[in-house]
């Protein structure tokens, strides 16, 4: 009974951490990724060819990013997939709902905005965002414009960013009325 509870307990947190079978499938078969590794939805890395894909530390890909190491739709045009290796360096953001296609390299200090297509190399410290992913400015350009921000814009430090579902209807309400006319920070 209590080995059960403990296989529904890894089971649940496999599928909301990111822990588990999905990773360990994917180091099993070659997948090497660095430390503070995160993810946000399942499956993120292409499963038929993760040794293909490599992450360096401080990495985090915000719900529904996919990294592929391959594209089959070469096989219309001459009978192949194409392959490719995908790096992505060490203290990389990338936002929701972004591709990151094989045969690509993106560098340190990275941030991919959400929804992007990352067709080509991402050299190092940059932003860059669209389909395809275009530069847009520099990674110090963009900290010091959101450290600057931090001082001028609501910060809400009651949580940490991902407790806040947790909080009571009273600061959800609260934190509604303070962003009514902007953004803010968690």
């Amino acid at each position: 009974m209590i080995r059960k509870l403990k296989d529904i307990i890894k089971n649940i947190r496999r599928k909301y951490v990111g822990e588990g079978s999905e990773v360990e499938y994917l180091e099993a078969h070659g997948f090497r990724h660095g430390k503070n590794f995160q993810y946000y939805s399942g499956n993120p890395i292409d499963s038929n060819w993760p040794w293909l894909i490599s992450v360096g530390d401080n990495v985090m890909l915000a719900s529904d990013v996919r990294i592929l190491a391959h594209d089959a739709s070469t096989g219309y045009a001459n009978g192949y997939t194409k392959i490719g290796c995908v790096t992505i360096g060490n203290n990389v953001f990338i936002g929701a709902d972004s591709i990151v296609l094989c045969n690509t390299k993106i560098g340190d200090n990275v941030i991919v905005g959400a929804g992007s297509v990352v067709t080509n190399d991402l050299p190092s410290n940059g932003v860059y965002v669209g389909n395809p992913a275009k530069y847009m400015c520099s990674f110090a350009e963009y900290r010091n414009k959101h450290m600057a921000n931090i001082n001028t814009h609501p910060c809400f430090t009651e949580h940490k960013w991902d407790e806040w579902g947790k909080a009571a209807p009273k600061e959800w309400e609260k934190m509604r009325e303070r962003l009514k006319d902007g953004f803010g920070y968690v």
